[in-house]
């Protein structure tokens, strides 16, 4: 009996193990920062990750372009902005807003203009023209 052959068993063992492997380097390489050093869990998100959530909640690159207008001019893309009673991304004047997270406060800033001016543009022209929204 020839000990070198693998079984037919022993080969979808080692895909399994390969593609385990391979799923692991994605993890760790995922909780790399563009700098190559690991990721600070808790740390403020970039300006690059906020940008990034904003495009995906974004209706298209129109009002993507309006809504990082509008987070631009309010927070400069710090999440922990603070003006008097105003927080966040957005300065809504919510205290939640002082607690959340990158994307619940895109999240509450996409459904307040939603319900408020429809879309990212509208609001934008609210804000050009009496410097709130």
């Amino acid at each position: 009996m020839n000990t070198n052959r693998l079984t037919q068993k022993e080969p979808a063992l080692m895909r399994g193990a390969i593609i385990s492997t391979a799923t692991a380097f994605v993890l760790i390489a995922s909780a790399v920062t563009a700098a190559g050093k690991p990721a600070d869990v808790g740390a403020k998100p970039t300006r690059q990750e906020i940008l990034t959530q904003l495009r995906l909640m974004s209706l298209n690159h129109q009002e993507y372009q309006c809504n990082k207008e509008i987070i631009r001019k309010e927070s400069n893309y710090n999440t922990s902005a603070k003006n008097g009673s105003h927080y966040g991304l957005a300065q809504g004047r919510s205290p939640y807003l002082a607690t959340a997270t990158m994307q619940e406060q895109l999240h509450w800033y996409i459904q307040y203009i939603r319900a408020r001016y429809g879309d990212g543009c509208r609001a934008l022209k609210h804000h050009k023209k009496h410097n709130w929204y």
